[in-house]
């Protein structure tokens, strides 16, 4: 535990949505319009959790979820530190996957959830654009995989929702710190 008391807890934002939604561009964005204002920032995704099992990765082994697992308990340590906002990005989107994230929170987290959506023709020419993308470029891969998340958008909680291919990531990121009282 850090030295420092607080008066309030670090503000969780949680950023869902399908693939190549811009849920990692907003976190940056988010992250640099809180830090102009003199805040400090943790951005925690899912995905690098699940990088840290080697080839052939967590979903391959079958560790996705305990990824989903481990960075709830990340998440929640974070919550537990000085920082002001820690800023939780990943494919949130079933009640299993929101519970491993929440289940290890400080009973007193405040948490802002935030749904990035846009059509899959938009995502996926996205996806297909990024070199630094594998699986997701692939079509048909990338469209079950947003099927899924819109069967699943009905019981994914949502404060926020905005359509990134309406908005720009700076804007998406300026409503949200509206949101939190930044800025």
């Amino acid at each position: 535990m850090s030295g420092r008391p607080r008066a309030v807890r670090p503000r969780l934002v949680v950023l869902t949505g399908p693939i190549a939604a811009g849920k990692n561009t907003v976190a940056e964005k988010l992250a640099q319009r809180l830090t102009d204002h003199g805040n400090t920032v943790v951005i925690a995704d899912v995905d690098d959790i699940a990088a840290m099992v080697g080839a052939p990765g967590a979903g391959a082994a079958g560790l996705w979820f305990a990824a989903h697992e481990a960075h709830g308990a990340l998440v929640g340590q974070w919550l537990r530190s000085d920082v002001d906002h820690v800023v939780a990005v990943g494919p949130f989107w079933t009640a299993e996957e929101q519970d491993a994230l929440v289940r290890t929170l400080p009973h007193d987290a405040a948490a802002l959830w935030v749904v990035i959506d846009a059509p899959v023709s938009v995502t996926l020419a996205r996806a297909q654009a990024d070199p630094t993308r594998v699986i997701s470029r692939d079509p048909a891969f990338h469209r079950r995989a947003h099927d899924r998340f819109r069967q699943l958008l009905p019981a994914i909680p949502a404060d926020k929702t905005f359509d990134s291919e309406q908005l720009t990531a700076d804007q998406i990121a300026a409503g949200i710190a509206h949101a939190l009282g930044v800025g």
